[in-house]
């Protein structure tokens, strides 16, 4: 399971954006000037809710200059990949891929399994890890077969402890219904607006 979940969440597009993606709300202005030149009886009147391009104004209309085209709420432009992505959660270096709306299920499966496997190799090293600072003279293996068990062990443990800090952390970002690089964009815009009234 493990190994599928990494292949998934490496072979699944992580959510592109269709080309010439345009908000909803622009269309529908679209549609409204069409009908304006085409009928007279509209009221000039009308007034239309304003379209706003800053990231953190809702649903925005925004537009990538890297991809020359639209971008949808909670899509972010990656440079590694040069592509925008729905809803990035981030670019990882250990799946050599964006996680994002469509393989982040896989993602977090990964971590699971990848947890789980780690804490059964440390559980499994883990009598002969007692073993050896218990009795010296009952060790039957040479001192590089200690070496590497003391080091095995030692590993899978931190390894195991990190992960499950990791899912921890995207477990609340489930949770809360948000991203990695939402919580880091309100994070920057939070100790920016404190550090503007604080002077």
């Amino acid at each position: 399971m493990m190994l599928w979940c990494y292949l998934m969440v490496v072979f699944t597009d992580p959510g592109a954006v269709p080309e010439n993606w345009r908000h909803a709300a622009e269309e529908d202005d679209m549609d409204e000037s069409n009908t304006r030149t085409i009928s007279n009886d509209v009221a000039t009147d009308i007034v239309n809710p304003p379209l706003f391009t800053s990231e953190g104004q809702g649903n925005a209309s925004r537009y990538c200059s890297r991809c020359q085209n639209g971008k949808p709420p909670r899509c972010h432009h990656c440079s590694i990949c040069d592509r925008c992505v729905l809803k990035m959660d981030h670019h990882c270096v250990w799946v050599v891929n964006c996680v994002g709306a469509r393989n982040y299920k896989y993602f977090l499966l990964f971590l699971v399994y990848t947890f789980l496997e780690t804490v059964l190799d440390t559980l499994v090293l883990l009598p002969s890890f007692i073993t050896f600072f218990r009795d010296e003279s009952r060790r039957s293996s040479s001192a590089s077969d200690v070496a590497i068990l003391f080091l095995a062990f030692v590993l899978n443990l931190a390894f195991a402890l990190s992960l499950l800090i990791f899912i921890g952390m995207h477990t609340s970002l489930v949770a809360s219904n948000t991203t990695s690089i939402e919580v880091m964009l309100c994070t920057v815009s939070t100790s920016g607006f404190h550090a503007r009234h604080s002077s």
